[in-house]
């Protein structure tokens, strides 16, 4: 995995949108879609593959737990999942994801680099492996 990502990014709440965005780009990413809801993301996400998914979980007309498995159905696509609160029960349809990690909100700038990190060093060693 390139270590400059193109990354989707999904949130119903603009202000974090706009903080991972900018936070992301300062990293040296690319944030090819920045979605409302989880029907937007996947959307783009089954048209366009991007290299990551960062998303909250709780939006209107789909939620992030299932947009990523609609996505990671159709792609290999890692996802890192943000929320306020404990992750639902409802993360089982995620289970086949090769590489997903999970972050409490409000996410910090070093939290967000940290996860990132942590997907990379997963793809990068995933890859290795096969």
């Amino acid at each position: 995995m390139n270590n400059r990502l193109r990354i989707a990014i999904a949130d119903d709440d603009a202000l974090n949108r706009d903080f991972l965005r900018r936070m992301l780009l300062l990293m040296g990413h690319d944030v090819v879609c920045s979605a409302e809801d989880g029907k937007e993301l996947a959307d783009y996400c089954l048209q366009l593959v991007p290299d990551l998914v960062i998303s909250d979980v709780n939006m209107p007309r789909l939620d992030g737990i299932s947009a990523a498995a609609e996505i990671t159905r159709h792609h290999d696509v890692p996802v890192i999942l943000l929320s306020g609160a404990e992750l639902p029960p409802e993360i089982e349809p995620l289970r086949h994801v090769s590489i997903l990690a999970t972050r409490k909100k409000p996410i910090s700038r070093v939290d967000l680099e940290s996860a990132v990190g942590e997907v990379i060093k997963r793809s990068e060693s995933l890859a290795t492996t096969t």
